[in-house]
């Protein structure tokens, strides 16, 4: 699980667990914690 490093700048992301109605905010360290994901560098240049 890969989690782009450029998110962890914000204070506040929303995730989803596949339902419309099941979106949630969280910090992005936070969501990196829960869900184990490494930070990468994952943009195209």
């Amino acid at each position: 699980m890969y989690v782009d490093e450029d998110l962890l700048v914000y204070d506040e992301v929303w995730a989803a667990a596949g339902l419309p109605d099941a979106v949630f905010p969280i910090s992005p360290q936070d969501l990196q914690r829960a869900s184990g994901a490494r930070a990468v560098d994952l943009k195209e240049e």
